[in-house]
């Protein structure tokens, strides 16, 4: 009986000393390196940072952000906002829409702030000519998951 207490109490050590050494991990790491392809930057913020609507995206996708400023800046990597050059700002209106107008060629970060939750989302975009145009985009800004659902998406609609 002594042998197997032994045993156990060993195997659980182990499995402690397992668990505790895992190093924490961020839930949610986007791909680096990956760009949402757009002719235009014009659209819409939306998002809400209430829960219960999170699980259902055309209902977390129906409230608009208004007022919420974005900054278009030139792309970067390693990305520190103190050392990216801005291009534009624009500001949504109160339904949400935004429209940076005539973008050049080329690739940008896109950092949206919404300051009554006080956080920032960004996405990397790259503006080019593509076999159809970018009629708009549709930007969440909801908190995500996790299990990175929920929130923080980028929904192109092509012309």
């Amino acid at each position: 009986m002594r042998v197997r207490n032994g045993v156990l109490a060993t195997a659980f050590l182990l499995l402690l000393g397992v668990l505790l050494g895992v190093p924490q991990t961020r839930a949610c790491s986007w791909a680096i390196g990956y760009f949402h392809q757009v002719t235009a930057l014009k659209g819409r913020v939306v998002g809400t940072d209430v829960t219960l609507f999170q699980y259902a995206g055309w209902l977390r996708q129906s409230f608009a952000r208004k007022h919420v400023k974005l900054t278009l800046y030139e792309y970067r990597w390693p990305r520190a906002l103190d050392n990216m050059v801005p291009v534009k700002t624009a500001e949504t209106d109160k339904y949400g829409k935004f429209d940076f107008e005539a973008l050049g060629t080329g690739h940008y970060t896109l950092v949206i702030d919404e300051k009554t939750w006080g956080h920032s989302d960004w996405f990397d975009v790259e503006v080019k000519e593509l076999p159809r145009s970018t009629e708009s985009v549709t930007i969440d800004v909801s908190p995500n998951f996790p299990d990175c659902t929920g929130g923080h998406e980028f929904i192109v609609k092509m012309k």
